[in-house]
């Protein structure tokens, strides 16, 4: 059942569900990079005259891995991938040390 599974849908499905959190002063972008699979989400825009730009989320998919670079939510994004039946030794943290990268 794993190889069925495209992470690529997965990610943007998450994603994409962020993208109606916007405040009045920043909005959301979603950054979807299909050809070399890089999968973002920034917030940018002014807040009392000071640029707002800021990586929320940032996942990459390398093979058969998926590597969340960047996670400045309060969301499990690991876990959301897994309800959506990507397997756990598939997922790692790039922005944690090599040594304990692995979920």
């Amino acid at each position: 059942m794993e190889s069925k599974i495209n992470y690529e849908t997965c990610i943007k499905k998450i994603l994409s569900e962020y993208s109606n959190y916007k405040t009045e002063w920043s909005d959301i972008k979603l950054i979807f990079d299909d050809d070399r699979k890089h999968y973002l989400i920034v917030r940018v825009g002014w807040y009392n005259q000071k640029r707002i730009h800021t990586c929320l989320i940032h996942i990459d998919v390398c093979g058969d891995t998926i590597i969340i670079q960047e996670n400045n939510t309060e969301n499990l994004i690991d876990i959301e991938l897994v309800k959506l039946g990507v397997s756990k030794d598939k997922i790692t943290f790039g922005f944690l040390p090599p040594e304990i990268q692995q979920h």
